[in-house]
């Protein structure tokens, strides 16, 4: 029987802001989730006989790395994406480029370049922030990693309501969404950069920018984790959204709890709700983000 990938997180920075929560729950053996659209909560098992792996997701790693040997004692079967774009303009509370990349290659050199995939989206243009700005910083990120990322996913800013008035809202920019033949002949223009030190590049999403240099991105990928790892994992499809190429997993985070302040971003709603709920996340509860339920109830064991 195949075990479960947990997802940590597509909805929030876990390893930056809640480290402590989730190893936390590894102790526990589980976390409650509230499911975003069907509102019921699930609790997932966090077990080592249930979990099969787990999939990071972070712009800072720093918080979590001292923390490795704990996490490992439930599973070493870990993956990484990490974003590192050097978009401080946006990304307001995100690291320095240099320090990001230096937890980069502290992950790939423990682990291994196969184990972490360098994430450069989204490629949010702007007035202020146009693509030979993004080139130069695409290449400088990529000189950087030389050696120690295999593969960099990219993908366009959406023009979302909430992303658009997030940036009018916290930043002095004006976002501009580009014709898709501009957009793909840039991400064609960066799988030849990319091509120079070693790296695919993937597109997320977003298959108009596929070609023979810009392939299909799985960000959960149960196939290429199976073999990874050397374990059994779900391999079947489970798209989060429109063109996702993901195998299935349960995500464990919460939206609305995320505190880097990104100018586009998809999962807060509200920038100062979000620090809000960094602030006062208890880290002993089972939970993340605003729990409504009384202390008594016990979510229905729902694992899918």
């Amino acid at each position: 029987m195949s075990q479960q990938i947990i997802s940590a997180s597509r909805r929030t920075d876990i390893p930056a802001f809640y480290t402590d929560w989730f190893l936390n729950r590894l102790r526990e053996g589980f976390a409650d989730v509230l499911h975003p659209y069907t509102r019921k909560w699930l609790q997932v098992s966090l077990k080592p006989e249930d979990m099969g792996a787990i999939v990071f997701w972070s712009k800072n790693y720093a918080p979590l790395l001292p923390k490795l040997d704990s996490i490992e004692k439930t599973t070493r079967n870990l993956f990484f994406h990490f974003t590192i774009t050097g978009n401080r303009e946006l990304e307001l509370r995100t690291p320095d480029v240099r320090d990001a990349v230096k937890d980069y290659i502290h992950i790939a050199t423990r682990y291994s370049p196969d184990h972490i995939i360098w994430r450069f989206d989204p490629i949010c243009i702007t007035d202020k922030l146009p693509f030979d700005v993004y080139e130069d910083r695409f290449i400088q990120i990529a000189e950087l990693l030389r050696g120690h990322a295999r593969e960099c996913i990219i993908s366009f800013a959406h023009p979302y309501g909430k992303a658009l008035r997030n940036i009018a809202k916290y930043t002095d920019h004006s976002f501009i969404d580009p014709e898709q033949r501009r957009k793909k002949a840039f991400a064609d223009h960066l799988a030849g950069i990319a091509k120079h030190y070693g790296i695919r590049l993937s597109a997320c999403c977003s298959d108009y920018l596929l070609s023979d240099s810009v392939h299909k991105a799985a960000c959960i990928d149960g196939r290429k984790l199976s073999l990874l790892f050397g374990t059994a994992l779900d391999t079947r499809t489970a798209a989060s959204r429109r063109e996702c190429g993901c195998t299935k997993s349960i995500d464990i985070g919460a939206y609305d709890t995320c505190g880097h302040g990104c100018g586009y971003c998809y999962a807060n709603t509200d920038q100062e709700k979000a620090m809000r709920a960094s602030a006062k996340q208890e880290m002993e509860r089972p939970s993340l983000g605003t729990d409504p339920r009384m202390t008594a109830h016990n979510p229905e064991n729902n694992n899918r």
